[in-house]
């Protein structure tokens, strides 16, 4: 499993990525009520930088293999788990510019990767390559637009940072989109494809089967 982790994920992209990441969180603590942002843009790098694990161009080929997509997307996740590691130490370091809510940032970088484990392995379980490109953009844009415009504050704050701010319901949010990525591998470890219904097509004097029809 270690070997096929350092030749699947792409560490050097993690590497750059994470260095970004964390000059992110500094400029925030440096200027943090001008800044603040900045964090919101940290959290969609994150998660961002942590579908680039799961991606897997030759799909076509991996999935006929005998080991299956569950034990892959274990051993991809010491990928996500190194950048976690990252994201709580740098977050430590810099919780000066969190206005007491230390706790609350580090949940929301470890929830935003899990909820993209569950996509990605939703997305490989549907015969995809693994849209890393794709989807890390698109986190990423979306988290920027959510630190920037801040659209919906008030109902729905994903990023809140005042003290008067909703802190208590973005944590019920956060916390609502790790188990939707959590449940998403138990959902397709426990589900079985339908069997093949019977035609009524005769093959050497006994009845076949054809999957699909019906």
């Amino acid at each position: 499993m270690t070997s096929y982790a350092a030749r699947a994920v792409p560490w050097g992209l993690l590497g750059t990525g994470a260095g970004l990441m964390v000059g992110l969180l500094l400029l925030v603590e440096y200027r943090p009520y001008t800044l603040w942002p900045l964090q919101g843009a940290a959290v969609g790098l994150l998660a961002g930088l942590a579908v680039w694990c799961y991606q897997e161009p030759a799909a076509v080929l991996v999935d006929t293999l005998p080991r299956r997509l569950v034990w892959r997307t274990i051993a991809r996740s010491a990928g996500a788990v190194g950048l976690l590691a990252i994201w709580l130490m740098a977050v430590k370091e810099t919780h000066t510019g969190y206005f007491g809510h230390t706790a609350d940032v580090a949940w929301q970088g470890v929830a935003a990767v899990i909820a993209a484990t569950g996509f990605m392995t939703w997305r490989r379980s549907r015969g995809s390559t693994g849209p890393a490109a794709a989807a890390s953009a698109a986190i990423v844009a979306i988290a920027l637009f959510l630190a920037l415009a801040r659209p919906l504050a008030d109902q729905v704050p994903l990023f809140p940072y005042r003290a008067a701010d909703d802190w208590a319901t973005s944590r019920i949010l956060w916390a609502s989109l790790a188990l939707a990525g959590l449940a998403i591998p138990f959902v397709l470890r426990t589900s079985r494809p339908a069997p093949p219904r019977r035609t009524g097509v005769a093959v050497g004097g006994r009845w076949g089967t054809a999957a699909g029809e019906g």
